[in-house]
């Protein structure tokens, strides 16, 4: 099912694309009236059913497996209370009032552990069952999509409509909490609560939230029975189950082709060239990995299951390998073209072209990308993690991998240079992709293309099967034939593909649920008015005074900083952007911030939320695999990440930086050198030496200039930028030359640095 998830989306692409037509003739003429869609909405309805399906039978299945690996998930209950009832009690006559709370407590906790264990059991099974529902609500939605879409609104809806509404709310809600936690499922079911007379006509409640609100129909016509709207909002659910997912499919299908190998093998054979060791190799393979993926917390998952031991392997303290790759992976998400989907998302809710989007987002994306490498750089050097064991780069190891090259190219191309739809060129990717790999395969597999090269260049050849040249290969056309070594090179790399395929289903499918709630919550909240009337009270605070001075700008930027970021708490950043630019986004624009650069802004936060406090998503990730305590890691991240959360601000306060003009060119190396002054600040460390606390706080005042002294305004404002910018190179560059690094200074770091 998580396949023919893929497969039907790539069909819908190509569906798009039949739209052409050849010497007058329509290509859709040739498809089968079953395969037409109507409207994209029909499209929409039976991705998101199949998808919530494909979701919580791999939920099911994950279940099954951990009872099967856990053998105490199967305990009989009974055990449990027969070891209490075991234990010695005090006599009646001596238990206090404090001991009787205290057995209460133990009580209760048994009758929970009870709860927990029955529920465990039955869990899966409500899983599948759930997923046949899913798959009922979806034939019901598709069945009657013509009448929801027209006369159901005028003659009204009936109670079987509003049975299967019902059952999708709870469907979305239920899949997102199990999928991302309570927070983002707390959030719809507060838009559903709120959104009922009986809650929001309350006479205590503050304007901000009253309302006239809605019975309990009409909660559900609005949130699940709008074909285009609510949970099939045509803009949420529309791009996400386009756009957005035929990207995650994509990269889906790319790892199975072994994309996260060829990573990992020229990430090891760089890391071996660099004193930082593989620590910044970690950090680039993250981002990049990050970008296509999406989702943070899934991103340090799986790039971090082999980038934190190898880290911890050279020597970095645990806390700081799981900083490191959950700051990567969630900076992944600002870097072009893919901007870990949320640009396409973006492109159409301020409707601009999909290349603008991808201009702006490049230097906020330089600029993080290189503090966090800056960061993670003078971290290695302050605390002596260097590796002594230094070779040169094989340049050789790139060709293993050099096929993938193409599939980007062609991404590249149809997106930047023929301005096709993400879709489009997404469609066109996979297919390039898939080609590239069954040509690569047969010339390896028949011909032994690769022995040959990498003979000739002097290199032994490593195989996935881990056998090297020499060795017996699976197969061998010079001992079963041409035909035969084709049959078998097909057959494997068909069920790569069909592997690549089922991996991009499931990686999309936890993203429905959670998308299609995003598009509930975003519905009831507009339908109740309250995105209005948050976005008025922030331009309110434009006038607040204090203590003499206005708000004005900078602190509507703060509040709508600390909102994303609030609201992003926990959420994938396609999700979490989408809720910030439905309720933040319109406030800021309100003050003449552009509305690029103000969707820029609350974007770059609401990618930050994944590594804040008290949520951290990513960080949670990261710590587990590390094994380190969550808060101590959290500390390292927010120390790594600290110019990210400064960043959003200065290109508000250097609009260039975000729409390109002669201005750029001076604002971007300034912007980087505030950028760097920071990171030196917050590390305490300039490259060769530990610095004081007032040599740290210089430099953060000089970053601070760097970057915001355009705020002054003319000349003036320009030449405090470049002093600034001047006086930090010229410090780091008497650093790097006149006082040197030390190779063998080693430091124990404590808990504390």
């Amino acid at each position: 099912m998580a396949a023919a998830l893929t497969a039907f989306t790539i069909y819908y692409a190509f569906y798009i694309l039949t739209n052409l037509s050849l010497a007058g003739i329509s290509l859709r003429a040739f498809i089968p009236p079953e395969l037409v869609f109507s409207e994209r909405a029909e499209y929409v309805v039976l991705f998101t059913g199949w998808g919530l399906a494909v979701y919580y039978l791999d939920y099911a299945r994950q279940q099954f497996r951990e009872r099967l690996g856990d053998s105490s998930a199967v305990d009989d209950p009974a055990a449990a209370d027969n070891a209490d009832s075991e234990r010695p009690q005090e006599p009646p006559e001596k238990v206090t009032l404090l001991d009787d709370l205290g057995l209460e407590s133990q009580r209760l906790s048994r009758a929970t552990q009870r709860f927990k264990r029955v529920y465990g059991r039955f869990d899966p099974y409500l899983a599948i069952g759930l997923a046949v529902l899913s798959l009922v609500t979806m034939a019901y939605i598709f069945g009657a999509f013509d009448r929801l879409d027209g006369d159901a609104h005028i003659l009204g809806f009936s109670t079987t409509d509003h049975i299967i509404g019902a059952a999708l709310i709870v469907l979305v809600t239920d899949a997102t909490r199990r999928a991302f936690g309570m927070i983002i499922a707390s959030v719809a079911i507060f838009a559903i609560v709120y959104s009922h007379a009986a809650v929001s006509t309350l006479p205590f409640l503050p304007d901000l939230l009253a309302w006239s609100g809605e019975d309990v129909t009409g909660i559900i016509e609005e949130a699940a029975l709008g074909v285009q709207s609510g949970i099939y909002d045509s803009t949420i659910m529309g791009i996400g189950s386009t756009w957005v997912a035929i990207f995650i499919m994509f990269a889906g299908i790319a790892k199975a082709y072994g994309l996260m190998d060829y990573i990992r093998e020229v990430g090891t054979e760089l890391g071996g060239t660099l004193r930082t060791g593989v620590v910044q190799i970690a950090v680039i393979s993250s981002m990049i990995m990050g970008s296509i993926t999406g989702s943070a917390a899934a991103n340090t998952a799986t790039t971090g299951s082999f980038t934190i031991p190898m880290i911890q392997d050279q020597g970095v303290r645990d806390d700081y390998a799981a900083s490191i790759e959950a700051v990567a992976s969630a900076g992944g998400q600002m870097l072009p073209p893919v901007m870990g989907v949320a640009a396409f998302l973006m492109a159409d809710i301020i409707e601009v072209p999909y290349l603008d989007i991808v201009q702006a987002g490049t230097i906020p994306a330089a600029l993080f990308y290189l503090s966090v490498c800056l960061a993670v750089h003078f971290s290695i050097l302050k605390f002596g993690w260097t590796t002594s064991d230094l070779s040169p780069f094989d340049w050789r190891v790139l060709l293993s991998g050099l096929h993938f090259l193409i599939p980007l190219g062609v991404l590249l191309y149809t997106l930047i240079i023929l301005r096709f739809t993400p879709l489009t060129a997404g469609f066109y990717t996979i297919l390039s992709i898939v080609a590239i790999i069954f040509v690569r395969n047969f010339l390896i597999d028949v011909f032994s293309i690769d022995e040959v090269v990498q003979s000739k260049l002097g290199r032994k050849n490593t195989h996935s099967d881990g056998t090297t040249d020499g060795d017996v290969q699976s197969v061998d056309s010079t001992t079963d034939g041409v035909g035969a070594s084709s049959y078998r090179s097909l057959v494997k790399t068909s069920k790569q593909t069909v592997d690549g395929l089922y991996q991009g289903g499931l990686e999309m499918a936890p993203l429905v649920g959670v998308l299609a709630a995003m598009g509930l919550i975003v519905e009831l909240l507009e339908t109740s008015g309250m995105t209005g009337r948050l976005g008025a009270g922030i331009i309110g605070f434009a006038d607040v005074s204090i203590m003499g001075f206005t708000g004005g700008l900078a602190l509507v930027l703060v509040l709508a900083m600390i909102a994303s970021i609030a609201f992003g708490l926990g959420m994938p950043t396609p999700a979490a952007y989408i809720l910030v630019a439905f309720l933040i986004a319109s406030a800021v624009t309100e003050l003449g911030v552009p509305e690029i650069t103000t969707h820029m802004f609350v974007f770059y936060f609401a990618m930050l939320s994944a590594i804040t406090p008290p949520v951290a998503i990513s960080v949670a990730v990261g710590s587990r695999i590390a094994g380190t305590s969550f808060m101590t890691a959290c500390v390292q991240a927010l120390r790594i990440g600290a110019p990210g959360f400064v960043i959003p601000f200065a290109f508000v306060a250097n609009n260039s930086l975000i729409q390109w003009s002669t201005m750029t060119l001076f604002a971007f190396p300034v912007v980087l050198a505030g950028t760097i002054g920071l990171i030196v600040g917050t590390v305490g460390f300039d490259g060769a030496q530990d610095l004081s606390l007032p040599v740290r706080a210089f430099y953060v005042v000089a970053g601070f200039a760097a970057m915001f002294g355009t705020v002054v305004g003319g000349t003036v404002g320009m030449a405090i930028q470049a002093v600034a910018a001047a006086t930090i190179v010229l410090l780091l560059l008497r650093a790097r030359y006149l006082i040197g690094y030390d190779v063998d200074r080693v430091r124990s770091p404590s808990a504390s640095d």
